[in-house]
């Protein structure tokens, strides 16, 4: 993560996570967009959609205009596994066009709540133990872990 808590990195970081991710999201043939996978099945398909709903929910939390949807850990994160799972089981029949459209609709949602959050270090969406500064870059990092997996697996295909 950033340690640069600044709107202004904040908001350089996600723009360079959102082009990086629609740059290599088309570079998969449409047969790897559904084939290809991870160790425990994720393909980029399920993948893409599960950041769609992730930088989504976060900013919407972040904002305050969604409540967290999970229980939280013991370091003060979302326990997600199940609602994970819930939610790729859901977005299964989302086509190429629709997971990369609300991809690219996400991140201007997390743009939003970047620019909107009033106080970066004031306490995030579940309290102190996690500020808003927090919680927008750990959006910000997921979609970056999220972002290697997929180039892991491109280049795999190849």
């Amino acid at each position: 993560m950033t340690t640069d808590l600044s709107r202004e990195a904040l908001l350089a970081s996600l723009a360079v996570e959102r082009e990086a991710l629609l740059a290599l999201l088309p570079r998969f043939s449409d047969v790897a967009w559904r084939s290809v996978s991870r160790a425990d099945g994720w393909t980029p398909h399920d993948i893409t959609t599960h950041l769609a709903d992730a930088t989504y929910g976060l900013a919407l939390i972040t904002l305050g205009e969604l409540p967290p949807p999970a229980a939280l850990d013991a370091t003060g994160w979302m326990q997600v596994d199940a609602l994970n799972q819930q939610r790729r089981e859901k977005n299964a029949a989302l086509s190429r066009e629709k997971a990369m459209s609300r991809l690219a609709s996400s991140f201007d949602h997390a743009r939003r709540a970047v620019e909107q959050t009033d106080d970066l270090a004031a306490p995030g969406p579940t309290g102190p133990q996690r500020t808003k500064g927090n919680w927008l870059e750990r959006m910000i990092l997921h979609n970056r872990i999220h972002r290697e997996e997929l180039a892991a697996l491109l280049k795999d295909e190849g």
